[in-house]
């Protein structure tokens, strides 16, 4: 936990850092790439379109757990400390 001082201090130098420095800020900003995450669902969620159409519904439904994954990360993101 910080002080009430730490996290002003933390604060001031976040703004000046935004003011320095934008396009530094935004880019340390960033929790996950986009591409990422629509490059992912487009994949997993296609193949268990797929998958499912095919008749394979073991590995569709193991798609669609990944594809769930996903979407759960997106909103909940794990960050490691």
């Amino acid at each position: 936990m910080l002080s009430e001082a730490e996290r002003r201090s933390l604060q001031e130098i976040e703004q000046r850092l935004l003011a320095d420095e934008p396009r530094l800020a935004r880019t340390m900003n960033r929790q996950v790439r986009p591409w990422l995450f629509y490059g992912l669902l487009l994949v997993f969620g296609g193949l268990a379109v797929l998958l499912t159409v095919i008749g394979a519904f073991g590995p569709a439904f193991q798609c669609l757990l990944v594809t769930a994954a996903v979407l759960a990360f997106r909103k909940f993101p794990y960050r490691i400390r």
